[in-house]
């Protein structure tokens, strides 16, 4: 498969990825707290295979995203992809293995701030993908920097979004990746 084959079918992947990852915390959101909870938790019963399944998925496109971006986004995107991918796995073999507390917390914060570093980096080489990088950037800020769980409930759902529009731009064509600067001698 082409490096260009794999970002459109990557593409593909982070829109489904990006959709269920904004139906399970729907769903999650929408979930009745426990009783006498401080602060109230809600259960991820039942929500566990659909969360590693949007999970993967969104690496997938996130790794389309890389093969994209690889040749000029510099080390401030390739630190953002490293930190992103740890996170990603750490939160899967924790989930896998059935523990989540506290280092499942701890890969979700590499995950986000991998994005936003990823974010920033297409912002600053490639306009025209600079929607889906400023959706990343502000939906990984919110769900990180609102730190309460009703209110990261619901700003998670940027997130998705915002993978969604990464992926719907990668698939399309719509974020061809611009020339390297040449040297003028």
């Amino acid at each position: 498969m082409s490096s260009s084959s794999f970002v459109r079918w990557g593409g593909l992947a982070a829109m489904v990825g990006g959709v269920l990852w904004m139906v399970v915390f729907t769903l999650f959101a929408l979930r009745p707290s426990g009783p006498g909870s401080a602060p109230p938790y809600r259960s991820f019963e039942g929500l566990y295979l659909p969360s590693l399944v949007s999970a993967v998925l969104i690496v997938v496109g996130l790794v389309a995203l890389h093969i994209h971006l690889r040749s000029i986004y510099g080390r401030l995107g390739m630190a953002g992809f490293v930190l992103a991918l740890v996170g990603a796995a750490a939160e899967l073999v924790l989930v896998v293995s059935g523990g989540f507390w506290p280092w499942g917390r701890v890969g979700a914060i590499a995950v986000v701030l991998g994005s936003v570093l990823i974010g920033v980096a297409a912002l600053m080489v490639n306009a025209r993908l600079r929607w889906g990088a400023t959706a990343l950037v502000v939906g990984s800020l919110a769900f990180f920097l609102l730190d309460t769980e009703a209110a990261r409930v619901w700003f998670v759902l940027p997130y998705g979004g915002a993978w969604v529009l990464v992926g719907y731009l990668l698939r399309s064509g719509g974020v061809e990746a611009p020339p390297r600067p040449t040297r003028v001698r």
